[in-house]
């Protein structure tokens, strides 16, 4: 076949254009229903779509009258950098004729969430590529933020714990202010978890969060800030916030004198501006001074003395001798079983690794602590922890609850964090700091003290004896449903509590044309612990040699079939046994029905000789992934067999 020149032209002269398309970047781009992207203004609030080369913006009047505009900007001319030479289309409402302008726009990504924007002042009624000089870019000082990505975090402006004091814009009173409990900041002390604020006066809150405490504010939770975006612009640092408890951010600015935080300027309107002018709801962040603590017994104030014990006592422990030896601490020791590195079978989360006096979770180093009264609650399995900084944080301190079942496998879970000042060790591992609270206890009664657990596992396991619950035989036929509750397969299910215990292997099976039955194929689990809980099912970890796949079993019983459920090794330690079966949204990987009484699973007794196939690409591997393989649609293989046997007639 032979191509005519002319067609090769044509395509060589359009060539230039097509590679030449302005196109805005695919961080703009809406996905789905838009708009994507809100700017709220003063006076106005803009919403944006993004679709390859269109911007379609509608912006509507939040004073007075509302009014609302809707034009469109439509990618004219790349010029690098994110900078693009576009072309507006704005309609007249009175005459509806559409006037077309010209502009410069330069977009500034901070964040998934957050884009600034720099741009040309005036329309130009003609195309000009000098509109993009750079002299002719002026910021826009209200941020874009997409609400797609809101729940995005990073870091903050500062990292530290500091005393601060509090002002409006041009007043020297400082707001809120007391000797003894000044206001507190603590940012970024562990990674991208925020800023806390605490006010310790009853209505001060209310300057952040517009709203009065009900509650008592030394005992009321600190407000609450995440970053979504920061970033450095001439000699600030800014950062966009947003408040758990509002759907509007803010903007924060914030200066450094000799590497050291000097001011923090909170903007509620979300303006983030680089000058020093008065703008509209705004507080000014000053004096800021780090007290280090590094005990439970330290004074709550720097400026504790002898001659404040008659008034401020219960801020001033350590210079009022208040501090009694049940409420003073001393390191501790774990169990030797417990050393070492420990992997955790939930995928998202980090190793444990364990010493002599610490314990290391999330790149975190918590120190073992009790009381000098020595109460030893590891004859419970729980230990009190502290967490301490070097960078102006106060201390924290957690319970955590560690069970070793078997040799290779710990059990862990935490109770709650506490932030300094707590009155005594003791108190951090009361069970009312494991708040776990299971759904619908009170109607199943399920304990409310178990779970959630975090199950880990050594490097090298050794295996131990399944030691099944005593209603599930050596052997049993199941039939095999997804959790969606549809049949996906069937086959024996076979255990030999004799020799070697640590075995598990599932059987599929099917039926040939003479209605025999035959195995398919094979799955072999060796167990890594077998778990006996009061008051719960049993838990079985087990691990798939051939794949490499941990998951864990779970048993129940009724009157007529006994059940067995098999879970992703993430989902092992999410509350107790029976929630995970009954009020789990059913995440189980698969659901075992066994019958109590069956003769189909003899023909195992001679499995070497009847399997007919291996095939290790025949089977899923049980995960969430693959659940709809061929392995679990049995009748696929049987219409497979039924058709090539017809075929093979046919010849």
């Amino acid at each position: 076949m032979s191509i005519r020149p002319s067609i090769i032209f044509v395509v060589l002269a359009l060539l230039p254009s097509c590679l030449s398309e302005c196109r805005f970047p695919d961080f703009l781009q809406t996905q789905g229903e838009g708009p994507s992207w809100f700017v709220t203004y003063h006076n106005k609030e803009v919403s944006i779509s993004v679709n390859h080369t269109k911007m379609i913006i509608k912006e509507c009047r939040n004073k007075g009258h509302v009014q609302c505009q809707e034009y469109e900007r439509h990618c004219a001319v790349p010029h690098g950098g994110s900078r693009f030479l576009v072309r507006e289309y704005v309609k007249d409402r009175s005459t509806y004729e559409t006037e077309i302008t010209y502009r410069c726009i330069q977009f500034l990504r901070r964040s998934k969430s957050v884009v600034q924007v720099r741009i040309t002042l005036y329309n130009a009624k003609d195309s000009s590529d000098s509109l993009c000089n750079e002299n002719h870019l002026v910021l826009d000082q209200y941020p874009m933020i997409s609400r797609e990505h809101a729940t995005e975090v990073n870091e903050c402006p500062a990292i530290g714990g500091y005393d601060f004091k509090l002002y409006h814009y041009g007043e020297q009173t400082p707001l809120c202010d007391d000797i003894f409990l000044p206001l507190r900041i603590e940012s970024d002390c562990t990674h991208h978890e925020g800023i806390k604020l605490y006010f310790r006066r009853r209505n001060c809150s209310n300057l952040f969060v517009g709203r009065d405490l009900k509650i008592d504010p030394l005992q009321a939770e600190p407000v609450e800030i995440r970053c979504v975006a920061s970033w450095q612009y001439n000699k600030y640092t800014f950062a966009i916030v947003k408040w758990r408890g509002t759907p509007k951010f803010w903007c924060i600015r914030v200066t450094y004198l000799n590497d050291k935080i000097d001011e923090m300027y909170v903007y509620f309107s979300g303006i983030c501006p680089s000058n020093n002018k008065n703008y509209e709801r705004m507080l000014i962040l000053k004096h800021f001074k780090t007290h280090y603590v590094t005990g439970i017994c330290a004074d709550q104030n720097m400026k504790c003395s002898y001659h404040h014990c008659s008034t401020y006592k219960d801020k001033c422990k350590l210079s009022c001798a208040l501090c009694e030896p049940e409420m003073e601490e001393k390191s501790c020791s774990f169990p030797h079983a417990y050393y070492g590195r420990w992997n955790s079978l939930h995928p998202t989360t980090s190793a444990l690794e364990i010493t002599n006096d610490t314990l290391t979770y999330n790149n975190m180093k918590w120190e073992c602590v009790e009381s000098k009264s020595n109460n030893r609650l590891e004859i419970f399995g729980r230990h009190a922890l502290k967490l301490k900084f070097s960078n102006g944080c106060y201390p924290r301190y957690m319970c955590t609850e560690i069970e070793h079942p078997t040799t290779s496998v710990i059990r862990y879970r935490t109770g709650k964090e506490l932030f300094w000042p707590i009155d005594s060790i003791d108190d951090v591992c009361e069970e009312r700091f494991f708040d776990y609270r299971p759904t619908f206890a009170e109607t199943s009664g399920i304990a409310r003290t178990s779970g959630p657990w975090v199950y880990f596992i050594k490097d090298s396991p050794e295996y131990v004896n399944c030691n099944l619950p005593w209603y599930i035989k050596n052997s049993a036929f199941f039939e095999m449903y997804d959790n969606k509750n549809q049949l996906a397969n069937q086959g024996c299910l076979s255990y030999d509590n004799e020799s070697p215990g640590h075995v598990l292997q599932l059987y599929y099976t099917y039926q040939n044309l003479q209605q025999e039955w035959n195995v398919q194929t094979q799955k072999t689990f060796v167990c890594i612990a077998s778990i006996k809980i009061i008051g719960e099912n049993d838990v079985l970890i087990t691990h798939n040699i051939d794949e490499g796949v941990y998951m864990c079993w779970t048993f129940v019983q009724d009157r007529y079939r006994n059940y067995v459920y098999i879970f992703n090794a993430k989902n092992c330690g999410n509350g107790t046994n029976k929630q995970l079966v009954f009020f789990s949204a059913q995440k189980y990987i698969a659901m075992l029905v066994l019958r109590k009484n069956s003769t189909v699973c003899d023909l195992i007794g001679n499995k070497d000789t009847i399997i007919t196939r291996r095939s290790d690409d025949a089977l899923s591997n049980l995960t969430e992934n693959n659940i709809g393989s061929l392995a679990f649609r049995p009748h696929l293989a049987i219409s497979l067999l039924l058709y090539i046997s017809l075929m093979y007639n046919l010849r």
